[in-house]
């Protein structure tokens, strides 16, 4: 049986909006849980729900609290909510922003509908879906950007690193493991161990310190 995956949505285009969610809740393992006009509607909605959404779409402009805002305080806060942008604006500079502060996808807005759906259905299985175009786009920003590393690699095992370029690659556990001739245990303790040593807080986390340190092969 399908799990089914719980989705909020945020955008203050209410046309938009409304379509969306009827086109998700139309999918037989989607259920659009919550939908709002801006980040504080769903910092609110979080706030008192008992059973948070998996997957939140978000666009970035919006009154109140926008998309870039309201990420970084849900990769904070409820850190098991996955954030996939999904946005009129396909620049460089808000996909960057956009995941550096824990988005697990990029959507521009005239994406076909087949995209979208395959999106979350991808970022709910292995915690990212990026495009080459746009993977392409966020290392040579972040390279760019690049400082002297925040952690001494030697801390990293070949294996780690190992795991790392195939979660970069966007293998799920599962995979992993079988690739790997490995339990799915014993990915599931390495990728624990790359988010405490790399300090990050998710998958997007380690994919950008990769970027960061040269760590992934492309």
């Amino acid at each position: 049986m399908t799990s089914t995956i719980k989705i909020a949505l945020i955008d203050d285009e209410i046309l938009y909006r409304k379509s969306m969610a009827f086109l998700l809740n139309s999918e037989d393992n989607f259920d659009v849980v919550f939908d709002g006009d801006n980040g504080k509607d769903l910092l609110n909605y979080l706030r008192y729900c008992e059973d948070l959404p998996h997957i939140v779409l978000m666009d970035i402009r919006m009154p109140e609290l926008n998309g870039i805002e309201t990420s970084k305080i849900i990769s904070e806060k409820y850190p098991s909510v996955k954030i996939i942008t999904i946005s009129s604006y396909d620049s460089d500079f808000f996909i960057e922003q956009m995941v550096t502060f824990g988005a697990c996808a990029y959507i521009v807005k005239q994406t076909e509908p087949e995209f979208v759906i395959h999106a979350i259905n991808q970022v709910y299985k292995n915690g990212i879906y990026f495009q080459a175009d746009t993977l392409a786009n966020i290392i040579s920003t972040r390279r760019n950007n690049a400082t002297q590393s925040e952690v001494i690699l030697k801390e990293l095992t070949e294996r780690e690193i190992e795991v790392l370029n195939l979660i970069f690659n966007q293998f799920n556990t599962k995979e992993i493991a079988e690739k790997l001739y490995i339990s799915e245990r014993t990915v599931e303790g390495h990728r624990k161990n790359l988010l405490i040593k790399t300090k990050s807080k998710n998958v997007v986390g380690l994919i950008l310190y990769g970027i960061k340190n040269n760590l992934l092969n492309f």
